[in-house]
């Protein structure tokens, strides 16, 4: 909760970052009988929860959005190519508290299969209806053996 009680407990802010943007409120309980200042907690209470709310919503379309090089992995944060010894999309993700790692082998599945049912699981694991768009076309050129390290 980012209710903070100020000036002995006589002024509330609420204060949140959504987006890179701080939002911020002051209520102020001075003069207020007990009733009056339990009605303003609970409006400080209530403008927390919904800035709250704005801020889960721009953290997932940050994430859902975000670009990783294309140098160490797929373009799609959670989602890497690795090779053991044939190339296979791995899918690490934490959600709810767990870490999830799952492996789709292109060998043994082919590229477009494994690239798709990778994307599902981590739309799943991410709690997404669907897929989004822009992942899709995303998919990134599989060579057939590892490149070669330096």
């Amino acid at each position: 909760m980012a209710v903070y009680e100020l000036n002995g407990g006589n002024l509330l802010r609420v204060a949140r970052s959504i987006d890179g943007k701080l939002q911020q409120q002051y209520f102020s309980l001075i003069g207020l009988s007990k009733t009056q200042q339990a009605a303003v907690r609970r409006e400080a209470k209530g403008v927390d929860e919904k800035w709250a709310a704005l801020q889960s919503k721009a953290k997932d379309k940050r994430v859902r959005t975000a670009v990783t090089p294309k140098k160490h992995t797929t373009g799609i944060r959670g989602i890497n190519l690795v090779y053991r010894p044939s190339p296979a999309f791995r899918v690490q993700v934490q959600a709810g508290g767990k870490s999830m790692v799952r492996e789709f082998s292109v060998k043994r599945m082919g590229a477009e299969t494994a690239w798709n049912d990778a994307l599902k699981f981590l739309a799943e694991c991410r709690g997404y209806a669907r897929i989004p768009a822009d992942w899709k076309t995303r998919m990134p050129k599989v060579p057939k053996k590892a490149p070669a390290k330096r």
